[in-house]
C-alpha cells in the first residue's frame, strides 16, 4: 500500500481536458500561469497516494463551468479520504497482525501475510463494493454538467487563451527567441573542423 513512486515538482498537464501528457514545472509554480484547459499535479499523498490536482480558473467562468469544476474538485476530495482511511486501516491492520503473530510464533512469515491479506479483503469487501458503486454514480452524475461546461468552453476558448497569453506577456513569462542580443563571434571553419575531428577521435576511443 506504499506509494510506487515520489514526483518531486509538480506537473502541468496540458490539453482542453486533461488528455495530453504533462509537463514537470516547478513546485512554486503560482496557479494564475495557467494556460485554459491546463491544469496542475502534485506529488502523491504519503498515504492515500491520490495526486492533488488545482484545475484552471477562468476569471469569466460560467456556472456550468464553475459545476463541473467544483464537481471534479470534490471527486478528487472523496478518492483522497477513501483511500487515506482505507490505506490507514490497512497499515495499522497489518502491525496489529504481524505484533500478534510475532508473540505467539515468533516470526512473521510471506505465508503468515497472506493469510492476513485475504482476510483484510473480505473484511473490507463491502466498504470497496459501496465506494465502487458510488463512483459510478458520481461519474454518470457529472456527464451532463461536463457536456454543458465543455460547450460555454467551446465558445469562450480563443478569447480566453489570447487574453492569458496577453496577461503572461505582461507578466514576464514569455520572451523572444528571435530579439537581438549580443553578437557572438564567428568561429573559424577550419577550427570548427579540428574540433569535430578530435570529438570523433575522443568518442572511438571509448570502444
Amino acid at each position: 500500500m506504499n506509494a510506487l513512486c515520489r514526483a518531486p515538482r509538480l506537473c502541468r498537464v496540458t490539453g482542453r481536458w486533461g488528455y495530453h501528457a504533462a509537463r514537470p514545472v516547478h513546485s512554486k509554480q503560482p496557479p494564475n500561469t495557467l494556460l485554459p484547459g491546463q491544469f496542475l499535479v502534485g506529488p502523491p499523498h504519503t498515504i492515500s497516494n491520490i495526486r492533488p490536482v488545482k484545475f484552471h480558473v477562468p476569471a469569466d467562468e460560467t456556472p456550468a463551468e464553475r459545476q463541473y469544476r467544483e464537481l471534479r474538485e470534490h471527486a478528487a476530495q472523496r478518492d483522497h479520504e477513501f483511500w487515506l482511511d482505507n490505506n490507514t486501516r490497512f497499515e495499522q491492520g497489518k502491525q496489529d497482525f504481524e505484533r500478534r503473530t510475532l508473540d505467539e510464533a515468533g516470526e512473521c512469515t510471506a505465508d503468515d501475510l497472506a493469510r492476513y491479506f485475504k482476510q483484510y479483503q473480505e473484511e473490507s469487501y463491502g466498504r470497496h463494493l459501496a465506494y465502487n458503486r458510488s463512483v459510478w454514480r458520481r461519474n454518470v452524475q457529472m456527464v451532463w454538467p461536463g457536456v454543458k461546461a465543455w460547450a460555454q468552453e467551446v465558445r469562450r476558448r480563443g478569447r480566453r487563451r489570447t487574453a492569458a497569453l496577453a496577461r503572461h506577456a505582461e507578466q514576464g513569462y514569455f520572451f523572444d527567441a528571435h530579439a537581438p542580443g549580443p553578437e557572438r563571434p564567428r568561429a573559424d571553419k577550419a577550427k570548427d573542423k579540428d574540433e569535430v575531428d578530435r570529438r570523433a577521435e575522443k568518442i572511438r576511443s571509448y570502444y
